[in-house]
């Protein structure tokens, strides 16, 4: 199937790596321009340098500060600079949770504040320099990154920032629909990155169990029995923000290979 995604103009935050490497790799392969924006201008410059030599399309990297306005401004400016215009936003950059506990004797104010700063409040602030852009070109679509910690307890920060997203993105696409901009969400699950060892480790040790039964206890909760992979995420995303997917809006997609027996309605 064509995506239709040939010559459009997309930004990935937290482009860089993981997800959102794995979002711009897929959009590239599809014949779109990417503009990947991380804080980190070393990991950029690799990431660059990666995803022009998979696909030869153009890449274009931007640093950002997600929890700094004046930063995200900037970003968007250079990004729309460098491309020429803008019809994709994919918002991906955000702590992943995990690392740290997050029930009520451990998690703190400062981490809930920079979790709702940097995710809810930096989406938004994205969305806000991102949407003038998308309207003067005719139209596109927004997808912003959630979690599925907030269709599950457990993690008290984690599952607030995400239910916070839900409700921007459905608000957003009642408010965008009529530009032609659909917005939507996608909850990942458990999802193995370049960076999967490395969290499952801090995981393990959290938990106090050795990292590989750690591993085997979250293989088995999806239903397909393994772990969803970043490219997988990836192939769901690039539809969602193609017009293939105009028909959906305001909705929320949870990647996770089906884990849970919770009934979505």
């Amino acid at each position: 199937m064509d995506l239709k995604l040939r010559g459009k103009r997309a930004l990935v935050t937290g482009g860089s790596r993981g997800i959102g490497r794995a979002i711009a790799l897929r959009l590239l392969e599809e014949g779109a321009e990417v503009a990947i924006a991380a804080r980190t201008r070393s990991r950029l410059e690799q990431a660059t340098a990666e995803l022009k030599a998979a696909t030869g399309g153009r890449v274009v990297p931007v640093e950002v500060e997600l929890t700094s306005a004046e930063s995200i401004q900037r970003m968007v400016r250079e990004a729309v600079e460098a491309l020429g215009g803008l019809e994709i936003l994919v918002n991906a950059g955000a702590r992943v949770s995990g690392g740290a506990p997050e029930d009520f004797e451990h998690v703190t104010d400062e981490m809930i504040l920079r979790d709702f700063e940097e995710k809810f409040l930096g989406y938004l602030r994205c969305i806000r320099e991102a949407v003038p852009w998308i309207r003067r070109a005719g139209g596109g679509s927004i997808l912003n990154l959630g979690g599925n910690a907030a269709r599950q307890a457990g993690g008290i920060s984690a599952g607030a920032r995400n239910v916070a997203v839900v409700n921007l993105t459905r608000n957003l696409s009642r408010e965008f629909g009529k530009d032609g901009i659909t917005v939507n969400a996608i909850h990942p699950g458990t999802i193995v990155t370049e960076t999967f060892r490395e969290r499952m480790e801090a995981q393990a040790r959290l938990r106090g169990i050795p990292y590989e039964q750690h591993v085997a206890n979250l293989a088995a909760q999806p239903a397909i029995g393994r772990l969803v992979t970043a490219e997988e995420v990836a192939d769901v995303a690039v539809f969602l923000v193609s017009p293939r997917a105009v028909g959906i809006t305001g909705e929320v997609v949870a990647v996770t290979g089906g884990a849970g027996n919770a009934v979505y309605y």
